[in-house]
């Protein structure tokens, strides 16, 4: 009976997970949510807002997935930080990812995301209620195959990479073929 029910579980997490697209791949975990709110003045961040495409939504916090990949929010019209980087607001990369769309065809909050351009206004407000603001940069496709570490990593500066699905949905292997990222930075 014990065999069963482990079976059952991991084929509902597998079946998730293949629901799930397949974020960037982070190069390395850092440290856990409760040392890294330690360690910095910010709270952890609770809303994001982006008015240039009416994006104003929940933050879930989220680790890697089974995969070894960055988890994605478990609600489409929310987001997910990823826990193991920075907070928004302190030096190196926040990465913040969003569904283009939910598992039932709805909107996610990402998906106007490639409508980002050059110079538009992102803030995150943490748990303390102070924001954090980002301009953004640039944005960029990938391949979620190849992942990209200066998603995750930065060596200088302040940064915000928002993450999120684009491309062809291939229906053999049920995500995706392309990740938008939006690269923005914390302004003065």
């Amino acid at each position: 009976m014990v065999a069963f029910a482990a079976i059952v579980v991991g084929l509902t997490i597998a079946s998730l997970l293949i629901q799930h697209p397949k974020a960037v791949v982070p190069t390395k975990p850092k440290p856990i949510v409760a040392s890294i709110a330690k360690q910095s003045y910010r709270g952890l961040p609770v809303r994001l807002v982006i008015p240039a495409i009416n994006v104003d939504t929940t933050i879930e916090y989220v680790g890697n997935n089974a995969m070894g990949d960055m988890d994605t929010s478990k609600s489409a019209s929310d987001v997910a930080w990823y826990k193991y980087g920075a907070l928004p607001g302190d030096p190196g990369s926040a990465v913040i990812a969003g569904h283009v769309v939910g598992l039932n065809g709805q909107a996610g909050a990402f998906v106007d995301l490639s409508k980002l351009q050059k110079g538009d206004v992102i803030s995150v407000i943490d748990a303390k209620g102070l924001s954090a603001s980002f301009i953004v940069r640039l944005s960029q496709t990938y391949d979620p195959s190849k992942g990209d570490s200066e998603v995750f990593n930065s060596s200088s500066g302040t940064h915000l990479n928002l993450i999120t699905c684009s491309g062809d949905w291939d229906a053999t292997s049920r995500h995706y073929l392309s990740r938008l990222v939006v690269f923005a930075d914390k302004t003065s």
